[in-house]
């Protein structure tokens, strides 16, 4: 019976592991642009001539927090400010913590929190923790 509960515990361990490894290589080396933008007070924003995206270096876990940057453009207005970040996500791949720096213009550093609502090869729904805002992300 001890064997058991230890071999069930190691198999427990293991998945844990496999989730963020997995969250982190199908995050990392790709640029996330986001498609959809939704508030909870205002509904959905409108996205058209606007850019925002993520791009996540690749990383191995333990190499947490990794580093990336952070775009957010509107071209019409000759708006296009960077951010450098570092990311990491939890050892159960459901929290992505992002820290932007400015690197384009004065700001300070800003840490975000989100759940990770959905996480595939090519598609992320987040809901930032902060105010409930919920973002889907396509790889470019």
């Amino acid at each position: 019976m001890k064997h058991s509960l230890y071999l069930l515990l190691a198999v427990v361990l293991l998945m844990s592991c496999s989730k963020e490894k997995k969250a982190l290589k199908s995050i990392g080396g790709e640029t996330w642009v986001m498609t959809k933008s939704t508030y909870e007070d205002t509904g959905n924003e409108d996205l058209s001539g606007i850019r925002r995206a993520f791009t996540f270096e690749k990383c191995k876990k333990n190499d947490q927090p990794c580093p990336g940057t952070f775009v957010y453009q509107i071209p019409q207005y000759d708006q296009d400010l960077q951010w450098t970040i570092t990311y990491s996500i939890s050892s159960s791949a459901d929290h992505l913590t992002i820290v932007r720096t400015p690197s384009n213009f004065q700001g300070d550093t800003q840490t975000d929190e989100y759940e990770i609502l959905q996480l595939e090869n090519d598609f992320m729904e987040l809901k930032d923790l902060e105010n409930n805002h919920v973002s889907e992300w396509n790889v470019e």
